[in-house]
């Protein structure tokens, strides 16, 4: 695997988590944006010249026959605007 990524976004890495959205073979970050009806628009960061797979870590929220629980519902819209203000799955 060829680790194009420089110190400071090894270190988000290891501290805040991978990006939304990354190359496989070179772990760098990759912009993605989905029109409804359309193809998503990829752009890659110059340094990556793959036009390989993209990995999009994710956590999961299950919820089952009863709903979410308040506190669930509160912790699910905390990581969700973490996302949105870092560009992590946090």
């Amino acid at each position: 695997m060829d680790d194009r990524r420089t110190p400071l976004e090894r270190t988000a890495w290891q501290v805040i988590g991978p990006p939304l959205y990354y190359c496989a073979e070179c772990l760098l970050r990759v912009r993605v944006v989905v029109h409804p009806g359309s193809e998503p628009v990829i752009a890659r960061d110059s340094r990556c010249t793959h036009e390989g797979e993209i990995v999009a870590p994710r956590r999961a929220t299950l919820i089952g026959k009863g709903g979410m629980s308040v506190a669930t519902k509160a912790r699910l819209k905390a990581r969700q605007a973490a996302a949105r203000v870092t560009g992590r799955d946090v």
